[in-house]
């Protein structure tokens, strides 16, 4: 604990004990005659602090603070962004032509938030993201988040790593900082990319911007992003061999399947750890999107893949129908069914469970076209089941007819 000056607390009781005498001495003087009734001061309002004087005092004359062992200290100074004149700015790793990756550890005075950069950007990228730029011309991508604390940890990547508030009075903030920077590589990269139709299977209405593509190594490492509409984050693990039943899978072609990894944190920025044989960012509007982003990732060799194994007989696979799934929301994850898409062979069967209290239908078809006649199971109550025996290959879609937000797909080899 810091120890206050003691020279500011002994002036600190002189007022009061002046005061206090002051009072006594007026007591004391008072005519002792009829005592007659003096009108009441009226009370004043004030918002301003009595002891501000006695605080600003102590602030002034408090020792600074013991900087940790390994960590640095910084004040902040006028951020100098066009547009940002009233904001602070505490510059931790300056722009560079490589990539920073690492983990920043901080505790400043105040709650601060936290920014890399991505570029400088090429005439026409800025594109609806969020931009800095220091002169109006030089632009970079902006990759901002406000955890509103002012002490924590952040994983980052980016060309620049800083930290910043939007008052005009400076902070001071410690730090430390582990860090590699990295030359640009096949795996170490900063761009801007527009996104392409989804090319995934039953993702056609969907967007995908390609960061680092499908491998038989392994990639694992941090991505910075920064979008013109908030996205989702994608990685792939595969091509899996038949027998394997991820919750979630994407495929190109109906043939070769990868288990998905998809998050949504709802948000246009932001960092994301992350480790597959493929990575993308996504969402499931039909119009395209611009991303700027920092990645920085290394390579593993992938493990061999086993042989799919001569199946066994045929396979009963569950898809689960979630409880909640009576109110629009589930389709923008895309969780109506669980898993919403499943992979099987001839012969397999697919069994629906209705853990919902509502009930449900699934019926082959789409809520556009309505029902194809392939199967259907009627009203489907809560805690009922339904199945299906798949005797031919081929793509089947399904939908509830009560609650036509809920789609799922089943493909069968």
């Amino acid at each position: 604990m810091a120890t206050i000056d003691k020279a500011a607390i002994a002036w600190s009781i002189g007022i009061v004990a002046v005061a206090v005498g002051i009072a006594l001495t007026g007591a004391g003087g008072q005519n002792l005659g009829a005592p007659t009734s003096a009108p009441a001061a009226p009370a004043m309002e004030t918002s301003e602090d009595p002891y501000a004087d006695v605080t600003a005092k102590v602030k002034e004359t408090a020792p600074e603070k013991t900087l940790k062992s390994g960590w640095e200290r910084l004040t902040s100074s006028q951020d100098p962004g066009v547009g940002h004149e009233t904001h602070q700015l505490a510059i931790i790793l300056p722009p560079s032509d490589k990539v920073y990756s690492g983990s920043l550890s901080y505790d400043a005075s105040e709650p601060i938030q936290l920014v890399t950069l991505h570029g400088p950007l090429a005439s026409g990228e800025d594109n609806g993201q969020a931009i800095w730029t220091p002169d109006g011309t030089t632009k970079f991508a902006l990759t901002f988040v406000d955890p509103a604390k002012a002490r924590g940890d952040w994983d980052f990547a980016g060309n620049a790593l800083a930290v910043h508030t939007m008052n005009p009075t400076p902070f001071i903030v410690d730090y430390k900082v582990d860090y590699t920077e990295k030359a640009m590589s096949e795996t170490v990269a900063t761009a801007t990319i527009d996104s392409i139709q989804d090319p995934g299977v039953g993702h056609e209405t969907h967007q995908l911007a390609i960061i680092l593509p499908p491998s038989s190594d392994v990639y694992s490492g941090i991505l910075a992003y920064s979008a013109s509409e908030p996205i989702q984050l994608v990685s792939l693990d595969g091509p899996i061999s038949a027998d394997q039943k991820p919750e979630k899978t994407w495929t190109p072609d109906g043939e070769t399947i990868f288990a998905l990894t998809f998050v949504d944190p709802k948000t246009a920025m932001g960092t994301w750890e992350f480790s597959g044989n493929a990575l993308a960012v996504h969402t499931m509007n039909p119009t395209q999107f611009t991303v700027s982003y920092s990645v920085s990732a290394t390579t593993t060799p992938g493990k061999a893949m086993a042989a799919p194994a001569a199946p066994a007989g045929p396979q009963t696979v569950t898809v689960i129908v979630p409880a909640g799934t009576s109110v629009p929301g589930c389709e923008e994850t895309d969780e109506c069914y669980l898993p919403p898409s499943v992979t099987i062979n001839v012969g397999d069967t697919v069994m629906w469970d209705n853990v919902d209290t509502a009930a449900h239908t699934v019926t082959s078809g789409t809520p556009a076209d309505g029902p194809d006649g392939e199967f259907d199971s009627s009203l489907l109550m809560g805690g009922a089941q339904f199945e299906v025996t798949f005797d031919e290959s081929g793509s089947y879609d399904y939908f509830c007819m009560v609650h036509p937000w809920m789609v799922g797909e089943v493909q069968v080899n």
